[in-house]
């Protein structure tokens, strides 16, 4: 008895050690909570990787006992999940402004004047940048003028972008170099004005008039800001981005760094509609290389609901004579629009306002109402008139949405809007039951890097501090599998590529995202004490937070 028990033993030791060096795998991660966010929300504990794609998810001992793997990495019961993808963010707008005073969370303006100074101090500058001011954070909301900066930079153009990146502050040297006067108008833009002199306020393109004039930065400082910012997004557990609008000079450039190898996260570009981008696109049509892939036009309509420039309906509550305004023509709108169906590129269009919502709603059911898949998206969808939430369904158009901004905007956005308005604002709910999903996103550098954050807005639709207390109008917020396929599967379905990212799957990217604790189960108070300890791009370890 005894020999036939060993020679049974032998021989499934010697069946398990074939299989076992039959297959290789790269990477085995095991003793795991694997969130796949594939069809079932099926939870794993263990996948074998190779070649950076994902081969197996299974039970612990059939993963370990069926590859040859030389790295095994024990999660130690720690939560997973699919890389991170922000479904609306700026890379290199946040990359730039690594390199600019930063001028968020300032409690005054008098404090926006210390930092400036402080920065122009101890930096070289040939122009005078920042970003993050917030007049709503200040005791009195009001917009401030540019006396103090004539004062102290006579000589040297000052250039300071609101939060929201639709609005600026401007010296009068910047507008003097860049031709502004008083008499200046500029379509889709405003030029703040008073007793004849200009105050250096500017929004939408006229902060565009002023911003062209400064010099570029050299591509190799570009790409260093990029690194460092690629860098950040890794720690933060992004593995994939949807860049919210390329210029063609930088269109050139991120080719080139990212087939050299320069650049690494995964990045969705949608490229501004000028003219040299218009030709490439016609040209090249669907451009997907390493880890850039370009198939899409951003739009921009209107401007934003905290400098009143987002497109209104009727008019704003707190400037009963203001509507705000639409940044291009409808027949230039409709251009573009035709021009992207005909080589199946997506229009991904910026609408604040309700009006502005209508006017690109209204355009996209007129130029693909035929198409079945074409995955057009709304980005941002931040006001809505009641009766346009049903082109979310009709013509399956994709709303692409930042909870944060909902939950920034929260103290000042019923004064803009009004009771009766607001209810159909920051609407997650009822768009995703309209649209059957809806994409998450920050759009840095507007707002923080972190998708914890997002995660936690959506779910809570509180800010950091838990205020409200129940939430605001909490019946907008989303469910944590919701949220976490917002921020996966969804994103990745919204750029046509959830058949290679987006969710945890043998065949796929092996992407993804190790954290201290499960999102999906601490209480809500607990998610943002959650940190990253590993992201992982191609099962390739690119942050380490141990």
């Amino acid at each position: 008895m005894r020999l036939n028990q060993l020679f049974f033993i032998t021989l499934v030791s010697a069946l398990l050690t074939a299989c076992y060096q039959g297959e290789n795998a790269d990477l085995i991660v095991h003793n795991a909570q694997i969130y796949s966010c594939d069809e079932n929300f099926t939870i794993y504990e263990a996948m074998s990787i190779r070649d950076g794609k994902i081969i197996q998810l299974g039970p612990e001992r059939e993963i370990l006992n069926g590859y040859k793997c030389d790295n095994i990495v024990d999660a130690q019961m720690r939560p997973i999940y699919p890389g991170f993808y922000d479904g609306h963010c700026h890379f290199l707008g946040y990359a730039k402004s690594l390199s600019e005073v930063d001028l968020n969370g300032c409690g005054s303006f008098n404090e926006v004047v210390e930092r400036v100074k402080t920065y122009e101090q101890s930096n070289e500058l040939e122009w005078i940048e920042g970003r993050g001011w917030d007049q709503t954070l200040w005791a009195i909301d009001s917009f401030p003028n540019n006396a103090v900066f004539n004062e102290l930079y006579p000589d040297k153009p000052l250039l300071i972008r609101r939060v929201d990146g639709h609005a600026a502050l401007a010296n009068a040297k910047a507008l003097e170099i860049a031709g502004i006067t008083a008499e200046t108008v500029i379509a889709g833009g405003f030029i703040g004005v008073e007793n004849g002199v200009l105050t250096g306020l500017l929004l939408d393109n006229a902060y565009d008039s002023v911003a062209k004039c400064i010099p570029q930065m050299p591509a190799e400082q570009k790409l260093d800001f990029l690194q460092k910012a690629e860098n950040d997004l890794f720690a933060a557990g992004l593995t994939s981005i949807n860049d919210a609008g390329i210029e063609s000079v930088d269109r050139e450039l991120y080719m080139n760094w990212y087939a050299n190898g320069d650049l690494r996260i995964k990045d969705y570009a949608m490229l501004f509609p000028d003219s040299d981008n218009m030709d490439f696109s016609s040209q090249e049509g669907i451009y997907k290389k390493g880890n850039l892939h370009i198939r899409s036009f951003k739009i921009i309509a209107d401007g934003a609901l905290g400098s009143r420039g987002a497109c209104l309906l009727k008019p704003y509550s707190d400037e009963h004579n203001h509507l705000g305004f639409m940044l291009r023509d409808t027949i230039e709108l409709l251009d573009i629009a035709s021009l992207a169906k005909e080589i199946d590129y997506q229009i991904n269009t910026h609408c604040i306002g309700d009006s502005a919502n209508r006017t690109m709603l209204n355009i996209y059911a007129q130029v693909i109402q035929d198409k079945m898949d074409h995955r057009w998206k709304i980005e941002h969808a931040q006001v809505l008139n009641e009766a346009d939430f049903d082109f979310f369904e009709s013509i399956r158009i994709i709303p692409s949405v930042q909870p944060t901004h909902c939950t920034s905007d929260m103290r000042w956005a019923e004064k803009r809007l009004g009771s009766e308005r607001i209810v159909y604002s920051y609407a997650y709910k009822k768009l995703l039951n309209k649209a059957g999903r809806v994409v998450l996103g920050t759009d840095f550098p507007i707002e923080r890097i972190y998708p914890l954050e997002t995660f936690y807005a959506a779910v809570t639709r509180m800010d950091r501090d838990g205020y409200p207390e129940d939430g605001f109008y909490p019946n907008e917020v989303l469910t944590r599998e919701e949220a976490l396929k917002g921020m996966t599967i969804w994103a990745a379905y919204s750029n046509f590529e959830e058949d290679e990212r987006g969710s945890l799957e043998a065949g796929k990217a092996a992407d993804f995202v190790m954290l201290t604790q499960d999102i999906m189960r601490v209480e809500s108070n607990e998610i943002l004490s959650t940190f990253v300890v590993q992201t992982y791009l191609d099962g390739v370890m690119v942050y380490d937070g141990n």
